[in-house]
């Protein structure tokens, strides 16, 4: 365990800093860690610190983490035989003034194999203004690209890659593409190919003829004979343009001196050979459908169920723009995608948003009050600080998330900032004003509920999601604001709406702890079940066995609800209610199954033999196969590998988390429409259904109803 947690820490130092920022760097063909410092305008001594097996050398496609300053890259230059700062401000378009100041040593005269930075690299903005382009078009047009209709994959070759290697290269070698490639190795999107690597190539189908869709050739190579044609009542530029088979643009090209205005009578060039009347073009399965006020490209897709792809090329003007009114085709019947009942919707079947995700991690690492000298005295404090304990937890899932995603073709950015403490609204306000976050697709943190509002207040102006990965305490008021957890209410909800299903000749007893914490739960329950027998509980939470005996019958099935946080009281009830099992049917439910229930003195084999309900927000499953002892869950595996240790609940909650946002990101054009999908996801131990609250944010409402078995093991039931 002491390991275990140093590790963790030293992996946080490798990453993170108060208020500091880090970036990873894949190591290129002649790199060294010298260059690279002059790169992000770092030292060599900073990265050996975060990347000490550095020390011993880098090697191609090794990944380093390199902190960042000014969120700057520079182009560096490797002083060759000749060079002069003249020479070099006229090759890299610079002035010299410029290369003197991104390089003071210059200035005593420059040397052969000296590393120079020659000018900033130029970051392309990806940010997108208010879901447009920068034609006005709405960002989800931007995905609705004319794809030709392509032969079919008849099979597939493993190719293993060897030393110099390209992408490119390898595409050319089977006659096949460089995207068709990717598309059959998603990871390649976001990592180069390596050595020894296998990869997949697609071999197609070589008796296939392209043929070219309707509406998507240039005017000149399509209409070949013209006709006049008068504008009628109601008659509109995207109708017209529609019934002869073109686009807006087409239309206008035709007729350069159009009026504007569109006017009735007005005479324009359309063409004659394609022209077929808007009721005859459908074809058998398909259907016209009138666009409604406020219906985007979006809803359409997910109300019909069909690909971008598909709805582009029956309706190819769509790439002018959807307008209400407008009338397209979609296949009949169409209805929302639905995921069945007891089924999961799988997100990384519906992965097409490969750019960048940049993700922020605010979490309490408290790096100002260790003290790094004392080794002994850090590792204690390690032990006894249960938010760092936690947050250290909850990182390292994130980190293998990130990773997971990776594999899909989904690269991140990762940000990690260190929150400190508690209600900590100067130092948040500071971390937040000395960093953009303008640009930022989601942040993971802060674990603590005020923190979390702060946050969620200010970026609301960005419209940034802030994921709550702990508290279950709700925040209205913030649309930006992301529940991850169940709330106690809902968690009582969940088990009242089971209860209440099978609740019928059942003999309902509530065994409700005294104090004003519960008086609003037994009021709740009392309203729900009016007919229930209500167990007296004496001074002390303590129950008497004549006072049970009153209240369970032997006649029919006797379901308990048991509402407490005392040990004192489950270690006294629990047993006497075990001790009935063999004269009376009894079930055992509660809505908070908390840490009480964990205490020595409350035996699981009782809560087995009582066949325990409750609500939880995640599922607590056997990780082991029985015969080999192995774990089975691919992330547990990995986990393992990286940290030595089976995850904890907080590591798992980590990975859940941030992979689900990575993988809602990769299908969506941003987390809104990623968490609008139909259904329900689900990873190691979490699922997640956002739904929109009346007043602001969103929370997850997906939750599991949990059983204990007779041999001790837990179930799903629902």
């Amino acid at each position: 365990m002491k390991k275990s947690l140093l590790f963790l820490l030293l992996l946080i130092f490798g990453h993170i800093a108060t208020a500091q920022q880090y970036k990873s760097h894949t190591v290129v063909k002649g790199e060294n860690v010298y260059r690279i410092a002059k790169r992000y305008n770092t030292t060599p001594e900073a990265i050996y610190k975060i990347n000490p097996t550095a020390k011993d050398g880098i090697k191609e496609g090794q990944i380093l983490a390199i902190p960042v300053t000014d969120d700057q890259e520079y182009k560096t230059h490797i002083v060759e035989k000749g060079d002069t700062v003249f020479s070099l401000s006229k090759k890299y378009n610079v002035s010299q003034e410029a290369i003197y100041i991104l390089n003071p040593e210059a200035i005593r005269g420059i040397n052969v194999g000296q590393i120079l930075r020659v000018g900033k690299v130029e970051k392309k903005d990806t940010k997108p203004i208010d879901g447009t382009d920068e034609n006005g078009k709405n960002s989800v047009l931007d995905s609705l690209k004319i794809v030709e209709e392509g032969p079919k994959i008849v099979r597939y070759i493993t190719h293993k890659v060897k030393r110099k290697e390209t992408l490119y290269g390898i595409a050319k070698k089977y006659n096949v593409t460089v995207e068709d490639i990717k598309r059959q190795n998603k990871r390649l999107y976001a990592e180069q190919i390596r050595k020894k690597d296998k990869i997949r190539i697609p071999v197609f189908d070589t008796s296939y003829v392209p043929t070219v869709p309707v509406g998507v050739d240039s005017v000149s190579s399509r209409i070949t004979t013209t006709t006049k044609y008068r504008i009628r009542p109601k008659e509109t530029k995207f109708g017209i343009a529609r019934r002869h088979g073109i686009t807006i643009s087409q239309l206008e090209q035709l007729n350069p001196g159009m009026n504007p205005d569109f006017p009735i009578g007005m005479e324009i060039t359309v063409p004659t050979t394609i022209f077929v009347s808007l009721k005859d073009s459908i074809q058998p399965g398909f259907e016209l459908y009138k666009v409604k006020p406020k219906e985007t490209i979006f809803s359409i897709l997910k109300r019909t169920g069909i690909s971008s792809d598909s709805l582009l090329h029956m309706n190819p003007y769509l790439r002018e723009g959807l307008k209400a009114g407008m009338v397209i085709t979609i296949p009949k019947d169409t209805i929302a995608v639905e995921v069945e009942e007891g089924q999961y919707l799988d997100l990384s079947s519906k992965l097409y948003n490969f750019k960048p995700k940049k993700i922020a991690v605010m979490l309490p690492f408290s790096l100002d009050t260790l003290n790094f000298e004392a080794i002994q005295t850090t590792e204690e404090y390690l032990k006894k600080k249960q938010s760092l304990r936690i947050a250290l937890d909850l990182y390292s899932g994130i980190l293998i998330a990130v990773d997971s995603a990776k594999t899909k073709g989904i690269p991140t950015e990762l940000n990690v900032y260190d929150t400190e403490k508690n209600n900590n609204k100067k130092h948040i306000e500071k971390l937040l004003s000395e960093h953009s976050f303008d640009s930022t697709d989601a942040v993971i943190g802060p674990l603590y509920q005020k923190n979390l509002e702060i946050v969620a207040s200010r970026l609301k102006q960005h419209n940034t999601p802030v994921f709550s990965p702990a508290s279950r305490k709700e925040s209205g008021i913030y649309d930006n604001f992301f529940q991850t957890r169940p709330t106690d209410v809902m968690l009582q909800d969940k088990i009242i709406a089971f209860i209440e299903k099978d609740s019928t000749d059942k003999n309902i007893v509530l065994i409700i702890q005294q104090g004003k914490k519960y008086e609003k739960v037994k009021e709740k329950l009392m309203s729900k079940f009016p007919k229930a027998k209500v167990a007296r509980i004496e001074e002390g939470n303590y129950l008497y066995e004549v006072h049970l005996n009153k209240v369970l019958v032997e006649n029919k099935p006797n379901w308990i609800i048991l509402e407490s946080d005392d040990v004192a009281m489950l270690s006294n009830v629990i047993p006497l209610l075990n001790a009935k099992t063999d004269s009376h049917q009894i079930t055992l439910f509660t809505s908070d199954k908390n840490s009480a229930y964990d205490n020595d003195s409350v035996k699981n084999e009782n809560l087995s033999k009582l066949h325990l309900h409750y609500p939880s927000g995640y599922k607590e499953f056997d990780e082991k196969e029985e015969d080999t002892g192995k774990s089975v869950t691919p992330f547990v595996k990995r986990y393992k590998k990286e940290y030595g240790i089976e995850p904890n609940n907080w590591a798992v909650r980590g990975f859940d988390i941030a992979y689900d946002i990575l993988l809602r990101l990769g299908a969506a054009d941003d987390l809104y429409r990623g968490v609008s999908f139909n259904g329900t996801t689900e990873y190691v131990e979490t699922k997640f259904n956002y739904e929109k609250k009346p007043l602001g944010g969103y929370y997850n409402d997906a939750t599991y109803i949990i059983k204990f078995d007779d041999d001790l093991k837990l179930s799903i039931v629902e």
